[in-house]
């Protein structure tokens, strides 16, 4: 019986002193981040990315990144480099920590680039080896980190493969073209449950594009639904364009295009008939009693980035009623503008702008805080 006892007064020692080690082990445990995948672009590059200053302010390329999965619950932060240099032996531009998965790189990012590699936009001289003097390459990567960029020699971290991306300088044609209405306009269930809506313009029931600055460019920037679209011309049937492939080639009569929610901005080219669609970061628009969906009953009348001048915002032909209107972003009333003074500059939460009824083009300079309603 003695024997029994003195075993299990040792065999309950043991355990205690077992436990209690465990637990001082705890306490100093360590976690360590540990990457699981790589991170990778996701968008699809183009095969050449046709550059000009007529264009300067449209997204060239929007760079699109998956979430590497540290196996630990951490923040989680993205760099983008974008090189001149294969071996990003320089940084010719960083997009600094961001917590976003995705970047758009402007016409005039791309530019500083083609000015660094020495292009010119005549595509009939060469550089010393033969290789046209407009075209030239450029390199992107983007690197994770479990933190932040600069939380040590010892965190997670994991680079993406170099993407790289052709560019070709097209040679400048003259002043840029003040933008103007045209007769292509979008529609769809996405747009306008194919014609059954205005959306307030005069122009007829689809949603229409602006000449963007050249020859057969044009823009439209909007808010889309879950659905599909196609462009058509003169709110008609007669002639439109789809893509079958949806690979951004537009064939006529071609495949209704498949889009997600979200604000837009389409750009369709005439002359090749292909169609570029970007999510735009931030869109403007005019709200308000005198406008066909009312202060905010559906979304705002978008305004296009004017092709000639950045920070300068226009709008063709839209139908008011009489009442008031202000100007704001992203159909939300976070930033927006009136005119307290009623003299045609703008204020953050200003008074509205009362106007009479009747069809408008209106301008919005966010850079000079000014805007003009020119009525038809």
């Amino acid at each position: 019986m003695k024997t029994i006892l003195k075993f299990s007064k040792l065999l309950l020692f043991t355990f205690l002193i077992v436990n209690i080690s465990s637990c001082e082990k705890e306490d100093y445990l360590i976690f360590t981040a540990i990457n699981q995948k790589e991170v990778k672009f996701q968008n699809e590059f183009q095969d050449v990315y046709k550059l000009s200053k007529q264009t300067s302010n449209n997204i060239s390329e929007r760079l699109v990144w998956n979430a590497p999965d540290f196996d630990a619950p951490t923040t989680v932060t993205y760099v983008v480099e974008i090189s001149v240099n294969s071996d990003f032996s320089t940084i010719d531009m960083s997009s600094g920590d961001t917590s976003n998965n995705h970047l758009g790189v402007k016409v005039s990012s791309m530019l500083e680039f083609a000015e660094t590699l020495g292009l010119d936009d005549d595509p009939n001289t060469t550089f010393s080896d033969g290789s046209p003097n407009n075209t030239g390459m450029v390199y992107a990567r983007v690197t994770a980190y479990a933190g932040t960029s600069s939380a040590g020699a010892n965190q997670s971290s994991t680079v993406s493969k170099t993407a790289s991306m052709n560019i070709e300088v097209l040679e400048n044609v003259g002043a840029c073209a003040e933008a103007s209405l045209s007769t292509w306009g979008l529609v769809g269930s996405a747009v306008n449950g194919w014609g059954g809506t205005n959306r307030g313009f005069s122009a007829g029931n689809d949603v229409p594009f602006l000449s963007n600055g050249q020859d057969g460019l044009f823009r439209a920037v909007a808010t889309l639904y879950d659905g599909e679209f196609k462009i058509r011309q003169d709110n008609a049937w007669g002639l439109n364009y789809g893509d079958n492939g949806a690979d951004g080639t537009l064939e006529q009569n071609g495949a209704n295009i498949a889009i997600s929610a979200g604000h837009y901005i389409v750009d369709f080219d005439a002359n090749n008939f292909t169609i570029t669609i970007t999510k735009a970061d931030t869109v403007w628009g005019v709200v308000g009693s005198a406008t066909l969906n009312g202060w905010g009953a559906a979304e705002d009348v978008k305004l296009m980035p004017d092709p000639c001048n950045d920070g300068v915002f226009v709008v063709k032909d839209v139908v008011l009623a009489d009442g008031e209107i202000k100007f704001r972003q992203d159909d939300a009333w976070g930033v927006n503008l009136g005119d307290n003074g009623a003299d045609g500059t703008t204020e953050a939460n200003g008074a509205n702008i009362a106007v009479s009824a009747g069809t408008y083009d209106m301008i919005l300079d966010t850079v000079n805080g000014t805007y003009t309603l020119t009525k038809k």
